[in-house]
């Protein structure tokens, strides 16, 4: 029993302290404070993302617009000199009867 212990405390007596590196603690209570501040999450509709997609939408949407009002047809005008003049016969005098975009 004497002897195990004897080999034990001759084993623990060459232990030394364990050494850390050059600034280990510096950085690794950097890398602590790093961890701890929460991280912003970026909102949804302001990723570029999601922008780039929304202006090129409307991009489509005016190019159709102005393309399906380049289509309307041309109606005939006449125009009527005889009798009072109505709301119709001016807006047939300067052609303001247009068809709706959405017909």
């Amino acid at each position: 029993m004497n002897n195990k212990e004897d080999k034990i405390l001759n084993s623990l007596a060459g232990l030394q302290k364990a050494a850390a590196p050059d600034f280990f603690y510096t950085r690794l209570l950097g890398r602590m404070q790093n961890e701890s501040v929460p991280q912003q999450k970026q909102f949804f509709l302001l990723s570029p993302v999601f922008v780039g997609a929304v202006l090129f939408l409307v991009l489509i949407l005016n190019v159709f617009s102005i393309v399906q009002l380049n289509k309307t047809p041309e109606q005939k005008v006449t125009v009527h000199s005889a009798g009072p003049a109505s709301l119709q016969s001016f807006a047939d005098a300067y052609n303001m009867n247009t068809a709706l975009v959405y017909e």
